[in-house]
């Protein structure tokens, strides 16, 4: 088998269905990148058992056939290539599945073990439900939803992103235990009855590096066990998270008698400043009127920080402490010039949406207190 390409074609196909082999495995099936020939088109195709890219490209062949490269092999010598024309020649050995994989360039000739094989099987599944979105949406969901998922393989649900599909309405949710966020776009759907599926963060991830057409298309299994992202000639096919996912709508309060509405920016670098002065990470606020006080100190080592901070605030004086992280995160993730901060008591969770009318119900990010000592 004979097919010609450019490097920097084989360089963009490989790149992405690589992200689907697992950093190390026990199991030598997901080590490979597979390669489907036929006329005129080269398809790649690597999986872990759970994640699955496939990626297409066209080449110049008259040949078919399927054979494995081991993933690093390949990744590495494409790496270290200029862009050039590049020719595969493929031999197989006799009474055999292993084979070479004669390579040629305008500078050099180079040889690397390949396994003739069949081609990968992909059981076929029924998606009965597909939703297309601008990538520029879908980017934003997962860019203000999965730096929340938890990280602890305890917590399965909570380890992906909520996807609840009703009416026209699109609403993503993560949360890790101690914030929570949750994005709503519009629907291209109309959905009679709630649909709800638990996304993994590392599937969003992949896919927010693969994402690169102006539309994407999510498509859901019928029996809700798996989930397909199409972007132009890149498939994402992935296993969803079974667990049932927290009812998050009980932790979110329903009235909160004190707002406060403050720069986002000026907010944000005085918490990143005063937050390095806390032992433990944790920063104490205090609102007095229209003064927002932002205090941290390390009694360790003898250093303290307080900052004094204007703003427009309704309600009685409160003081309520934080972990400075989850603060920063929260208001780094919101994209608007002001905040509008909702707070009910020193144990109560606080709330972060943007000050825009039209906009305060379509992103809030939840942020529980921690406790302080006065």
């Amino acid at each position: 088998m004979k097919l010609t390409s450019s490097i920097k074609q084989l360089q963009d196909a490989v790149g992405k269905v690589a992200q689907a082999i697992p950093a190390k495995s026990i199991d030598q099936r997901f080590e490979n990148i597979h390669l489907s020939i036929e006329p005129g088109a080269l398809t790649f195709f690597a999986t872990d058992g759970e994640v699955s890219i496939t990626a297409r490209s066209e080449v110049e062949t008259s040949d078919s056939g399927n054979i494995g490269i081991r993933a690093r092999a390949l990744q590495e010598f494409l790496r270290s290539m200029y862009d050039t024309s590049v020719s595969f020649s493929i031999e197989r050995q006799e009474v055999s599945e292993h084979g070479t994989v004669n390579i040629a360039t305008d500078k050099g000739r180079y040889t690397m073990p390949c396994l003739f094989q069949a081609k990968p099987e992909k059981h076929e599944k029924n998606y009965d439900i597909s939703l297309e979105m601008e990538t520029g949406e879908m980017l934003d969901i997962i860019q203000k939803t999965t730096f929340a998922c938890s990280v602890d393989g305890m917590r399965p649900a909570m380890m992906g992103v909520l996807f609840e599909l009703e009416g026209d309405l699109l609403t993503a949710i993560a949360t890790d235990g101690h914030r929570l966020v949750r994005c709503r776009k519009d629907s291209s759907l109309c959905m009679p009855e709630k649909l709800k599926i638990v996304v993994p963060s590392r599937v969003l991830s992949i896919l927010q590096k693969l994402a690169q057409t102006e539309t994407v298309s999510m498509s859901i299994e019928s029996e809700r066990k798996f989930v397909r992202f199409n972007c132009g000639s890149i498939v994402l096919d992935a296993a969803l998270i079974i667990e049932p996912y927290p009812n998050y709508e009980a932790v979110i309060p329903v009235e909160h008698d004190k707002q406060l509405i403050i720069n986002r920016s000026t907010i944000y670098d005085s918490i990143r400043r005063v937050g390095r002065f806390s032992s433990i990470g944790d920063v104490k606020v205090q609102i007095e009127g229209a003064v927002l006080k932002i205090m941290a100190e390390n009694t360790n080592e003898g250093e303290s920080a307080v900052e004094e901070l204007a703003c427009n605030y309704t309600g009685e004086d409160i003081s309520i402490g934080f972990n400075s992280r989850f603060l920063e995160a929260a208001l780094a993730h919101l994209d608007e010039s002001e905040v509008s901060i909702e707070l009910k008591s020193p144990t109560t969770a606080v709330i972060f949406r943007p000050h825009l009318e039209e906009k305060s119900d379509r992103l809030i990010i939840l942020v529980m207190p921690v406790r302080i000592n006065n």
